[in-house]
């Protein structure tokens, strides 16, 4: 074999090489993670939500299961030059059957929810910036009473702030205030991403990520005549599913149980240990 021969050989062996390991080392990482949803870009979701709670009143234990499954879309309104994406979310359908002491009902697409807008912008990263209601809910009181309304919200998970590869975590903790009827509501969560790997899902080549952590609630309002404060914590722990090519989130699981307690004033006055588990899954539907 000629020198020129061989050197060609070995050169092509080389390069050979190099795309593999190039190859490896997309296969892995790094990845700078973003969300990169395009203005005017519509996006469906599919939610399946269980709670199972418990709470002692005078010395008795009740027990009620809301089982729900809803529908909603995304719409992209803008995204700023820093990034910065402004959408609105909405119902589109929903199902939830309530069981407890009280009642065992099914609703189906109350008008008081379907179609009500509520708009967010949030950074590249997921961080967000500004919420508010584009059209009010005023939920009748046996919606109010089954706690339907908290089926609308939508959240996105947050984004660390540097490339990360397989194995690799990070640590998001955002403060975040809501309202669901006449309750104000705040929570802290705590939680800690791992890269957990690669896999193909729903149509797109994702990014497995595993999260634990705790999450605190503190809240007041009123319901049914009387003054109503809360607070509670518990660990919070699930995975979820982030495109990292079309910076889209296309799935979350969760797991969630929480410890609180409920302090009633006004026409009577209590103090009502509560316990919750609460299974959230959502998809990103083509």
């Amino acid at each position: 074999m000629c020198l020129q021969k061989f050197s060609k050989i070995t050169v092509g062996a080389v390069v050979i090489s190099m795309l593999a390991g190039l190859a490896v080392a997309a296969a892995g990482g790094p990845y700078k993670l973003a969300y990169r949803m395009k203005k005017g870009q519509r996006l469906n979701y599919r939610m399946t939500m269980t709670v199972d709670q418990s709470m002692e009143m005078h010395g008795n234990e009740m027990n009620s299961n809301i089982d729900g499954a809803t529908a909603l879309h995304v719409e992209v309104e803008e995204v700023g030059k820093e990034g910065n994406i402004t959408f609105v979310y909405a119902l589109d359908s929903l199902r939830t059957h309530v069981k407890s002491p009280q009642m065992d009902s099914t609703f189906r697409n109350p008008e008081e929810l379907i179609g009500k807008r509520n708009r967010q912008t949030i950074s590249v990263l997921g961080k967000k910036i500004k919420s508010e209601v584009v059209d009010s809910v005023n939920l009748s009181g046996m919606l109010a009473q089954a706690g339907i309304g908290r089926q609308s919200s939508f959240q996105l998970i947050e984004l660390p702030e540097k490339e990360v590869r397989i194995g690799d975590s990070w640590t998001t903790s955002q403060m975040d205030t809501s309202k669901q009827g006449n309750l104000k509501i705040v929570s802290t969560p705590n939680a800690t991403y791992t890269v957990a790997g690669e896999v193909d899902t729903l149509g797109f080549k994702c990014l497995r990520l595993t999260y634990k952590g705790t999450l605190k609630i503190k809240g007041e309002g009123t319901q049914m005549g009387m003054n109503l404060f809360f607070e509670g914590e518990g660990p919070v722990a699930g995975t979820a599913y982030f495109a990292p090519t079309e910076g889209l989130l296309v799935g979350v699981i969760s797991d969630l149980n929480l410890e609180a307690t409920i302090a009633l004033t006004g026409q009577m006055s209590m103090t009502i240990p509560q316990s919750t588990s609460t299974k959230t899954a959502i998809v990103l539907v083509k």
